[in-house]
């Protein structure tokens, strides 16, 4: 069942694992997020808008995806209930029942690849 490597394949591995590159990297290091503040944080980073903006009133096409974000993965990835996602944004269950009907912004990107290809 099991084969054994052949003298040449043990040399080949051999000089693979001598590279200096696998010598310098390190493994990944994914850190799973499960709380809704440090959420908020990465998606004010990566949409380079202020905590303030999030939370706030403001209809900025990017503030508005950047609440669409955090409101899906919220909900989908951490299992957030509806009303502790409108207090922790300080919105009402209203706005995030509204956001959770729209296509989240994978599939919104995910639209736009498609309609770019048929152009």
């Amino acid at each position: 069942m099991f084969e054994q490597f052949s003298k040449e394949e043990v040399r080949i591995l051999k000089k693979i694992c001598e590279n200096p590159i696998f010598k310098q990297s390190r493994p990944l290091h994914v850190e799973k997020i499960t709380d809704m503040k440090k959420l908020k944080f990465l998606i004010c980073e990566k949409y380079d808008i202020k905590l303030i903006h999030l939370e706030g009133i403001n209809k900025d096409a990017t503030n508005v995806k950047a609440r669409k974000e955090f409101i899906n993965i919220a909900y989908k990835e951490l299992g957030k209930t509806v009303n502790q996602i409108a207090a922790s944004i300080n919105k009402t269950h209203a706005n995030i029942y509204y956001h959770l009907k729209k296509p989240s912004p994978e599939t919104d990107a995910l639209l736009q690849t498609f309609n770019d290809s048929n152009e």
